[in-house]
């Protein structure tokens, strides 16, 4: 198992984490978007079940990380900046039927990759960010936009509050950057039972099959996802 965790998220976190995976990459950017995101990996990668697409202005630490360990990748079309419109292009989620972004705020070869799938327009860019997909049917948001809209669809979506969920910066960071899943078991940045609707995520996991992990005991951090590979 390789991994890749935001430089920023506690210490124990980390720690746990180099425990469990053969290798991990604490990432982090400058001077290339918004401070409270640079060290989010899901603000430059894009990964489904097939691909793993960079953006190409990733930092160098990232790219010679999956060079070094014969990951394969490829390279997008749109570079990240310090605007919502250009730091938002890769943070959409993609499952074997859905895609889940906000329409307008798509790299373009992620979007061409995914044409075949039914396009799930959310009302929030960052949708990584805001949403997992625990499996093809069951999904968690601390988006009320985003609760709403994959409803509309037909497909099962709980909210989770995104109050007391740990960020740099900002008040409160949001349920999708605080997790990362890697075959039956979702792993999380913090003890989701420190948080009020804990038992929202156990009976949603349960219903997914996933066992979870906490890398540390103490408030979920949003560290922009974990990232994991084979």
């Amino acid at each position: 198992m390789i991994a890749i965790i935001d430089s920023r998220a506690p210490k124990e976190a980390i720690e746990e984490l180099k425990l469990i995976a053969d290798k991990v990459l604490t990432f982090s950017s400058e001077n290339i978007t918004y401070e409270s995101i640079s060290g989010h990996p899901d603000i430059f990668i894009y990964q489904d079940s097939e691909n793993v697409i960079l953006a190409p202005n990733s930092p160098k630490i990232l790219t010679d990380f999956l060079y070094k360990n014969e990951i394969s990748f490829s390279t997008g079309n749109s570079k990240i900046g310090d605007k919502l419109n250009d730091s938002a292009l890769y943070n959409c989620i993609s499952i074997k039927k859905y895609f889940f972004h906000k329409k307008g705020f798509t790299d373009s070869k992620v979007l061409e990759i995914n044409s075949k799938k039914e396009f799930i327009n959310l009302p929030q860019a960052y949708s990584a960010c805001s949403l997992i997909a625990l499996n093809e049917n069951y999904f968690l948001t601390s988006d009320k936009g985003i609760l709403k809209t994959i409803k509309s669809a037909g497909l099962n979506c709980e909210y989770f509050s995104p109050e007391k969920i740990l960020i740099p910066i900002h008040n409160h960071g949001f349920i999708g950057g605080t997790s990362g899943i890697f075959q039956n078991k979702i792993y999380f940045i913090g003890n989701i039972k420190k948080h009020s609707d804990y038992n929202i995520i156990t009976d949603l996991t349960e219903k997914s099959e996933l066992e979870i992990v906490s890398l540390y005991d103490g408030n979920l951090y949003d560290g922009g996802k974990i990232f994991f590979f084979k």
